[in-house]
């Protein structure tokens, strides 16, 4: 019998299989199995090299076959063979031939990320424009990749696009200086084109900017959509979850700094969950490296950490309420005592407020920062980050559960002032901060409710903790914030953002662009 010459998958886990042996082929969609007649033109004897996200695994004839990449299977091979096989593979692992950015939103944040992506270029004789990105596929090769943005949409200063399809790009330096300037976006900003572009000087509405993506990602305009915008964390989360869930429907990668989409849920079900099987389902990365502690690599941490459960989340998650409590404190740790009292050095409430706000560092609403819904999102969000795991493999029959944002009991520092703080320092050296915490505890089944086996949930709380002085919480001031995680496995893992400004949000956005780019074709 003669061997299998070679197997040839098509590109998409959507495409149909083709397996093409020495004699005849075979057309199946994927899922799909071989008779036993068919089975018997695959010759047991081949050499399998599959290439799915750096896994191995083995098509015996009688399994369903898996969504891949790509397969090569030869028999009886020469050395010769087998090294152009590799070469074969090395180039299944090549990156995004073009990076063609969507910025959805030109505030603060992606107006930093587009002066990253300018200060972090890089060019050759081939390439003007450039990002370095590293292969994935355990691969350390490197090339230079070129990127350009073709759609800026704001909600207040316009939007511009380039025309659909077309080689054109957005001149970034100018339209940065030409909104630093108090300016408006138009069709002059776009360069290399003499098509009519898509702009206006008005303001977007979510059902344009919908219809936007929807062209922009189905044209194969844009490949990355960048998403930054505000949303309303006590509404619904929206516009922007409707907005990540059109670009990845379209065919587009989605980079985002948006909380809301793993904090919320939509029909009973995880917003975020949704929005990583449509992903899935569409062959697309959605990553949201800036969406908890101004893109420390917090989610990609936890993502290369195989095997290994959380089971206690604790840390100082919003940097007003931080900064705001430290300012009430003062230098009290370098207060001499006078007859048994504390003299107050700090600031009062109001006045502590109207420095953060100064800074730049207050939510538009500033209660979200100070009665703890801020850092109950972002608790949330790592929640529902460490369950998705377990919960998306079996979405319909959850292992832990994530309570609810409005379940999630809510200090507010609101009650916190200068008399508190100094007695308390004066009786324990003890300070007091906003802290976010959870737990993860089993939670017995319960029939009368549709449980039918033990699960777990999270057990979560933002409450105002007076720490002592060998808590890892103690020493936190300013805009910093901290988080310390605990698992099954190993010891406590704490880390530390000192200060953050946005140019570490900004960074979380472009680290997700390099990666998507890295893992994607």
């Amino acid at each position: 019998m003669a061997g299998i010459e070679s197997v040839w998958i098509g590109v998409g886990t959507s495409q149909p299989v083709r397996l093409v042996t020495s004699s005849k082929s075979f057309d199946r969609p994927r899922g799909s199995k071989l008779s036993a007649s068919e089975s018997e033109s695959v010759d047991d004897a081949f050499t399998e090299i599959m290439l799915r996200s750096g896994r191995d695994a083995r098509y015996d004839g009688e399994n369903a076959l898996e969504p891949f990449t790509i397969i090569i299977v030869v028999t009886n091979c020469s050395d010769n063979l087998m090294m152009a096989v590799r070469s074969i593979l090395d180039i299944s692992t090549a990156r995004m031939k073009e990076i063609r950015i969507v910025l959805l939103g030109f505030g603060s944040a992606n107006r930093t990320l587009a002066q990253m992506l300018l200060d972090k270029s890089e060019k050759d004789d081939s390439c003007r424009q450039c990002l370095r990105v590293v292969a994935s596929g355990g691969t350390s090769t490197s090339e230079l990749v070129p990127w350009k943005v073709v759609c800026i949409i704001t909600r207040r200063h316009g939007r511009v696009c380039v025309p659909h399809s077309s080689k054109s790009e957005i001149n970034v330096e100018e339209a940065l200086e030409r909104i630093g300037a108090g300016g408006i976006l138009d069709a002059t900003l776009v360069r290399n084109t003499n098509e009519a572009t898509t702009s206006t000087a008005h303001s977007t509405t979510t059902d344009d900017t919908i219809k936007l993506l929807n062209e922009l990602g189905k044209t194969q305009t844009a490949n990355i959509v960048v998403e930054a915008i505000p949303s309303n964390p006590k509404s619904d989360g929206e516009p922007a979850m409707s907005f990540i869930r059109t670009a990845l429907q379209a065919g587009m990668h989605v980079a985002s700094a948006n909380k809301c989409p793993l904090t919320h849920t939509r029909n009973d079900k995880e917003t975020y969950f949704e929005l990583q099987e449509i992903a899935k389902r569409n062959e697309k990365i959605y990553l949201h490296e800036s969406a908890v502690m101004d893109g420390v690599p917090i989610f990609s941490f936890w993502n290369n950490l195989p095997g290994v459960t959380c089971t206690k989340i604790r840390g100082l998650l919003n940097s007003t309420s931080t900064m705001i409590l430290s300012r009430i404190e003062g230098n009290i740790d370098k207060v001499v005592e006078s007859d048994g009292q504390v003299e107050h050095v700090g600031e009062t409430f109001e006045e502590a407020l109207e420095a953060a706000k100064k800074v730049g560092i207050v939510e538009e609403d500033e209660s979200l920062d100070i009665d703890g819904w801020d850092a109950a999102m972002k608790l949330r969000a790592l929640c529902v980050f460490l369950s998705s795991s377990v919960n998306l493999s079996s979405p319909e029959d959850h292992d832990v559960i994530v309570p609810p944002l409005e379940a999630i009991p809510r200090d507010s520092i609101r009650q916190i002032n200068p008399e508190l703080i100094c007695t308390e320092f004066r009786t324990s050296r003890k300070k007091v901060r906003s802290v976010a915490s959870a737990e993860l505890v089993d939670l017995p089944s319960d029939p009368a409710i549709g449980r039918h086996h033990p699960v777990k949930t999270w057990k979560m709380s933002v409450e105002n903790e007076f720490l002592s002085q060998s808590d890892p919480l103690y020493n936190l001031n300013g805009s910093s914030a901290s988080v310390q995680f605990s698992s099954d496995v190993m010891g406590p893992i704490s880390v530390v953002s000192q200060d953050p400004t946005l140019m570490d949000t900004a960074y979380g956005l472009f680290a997700d662009v390099v990666r998507i780019a890295s893992q994607s074709s």
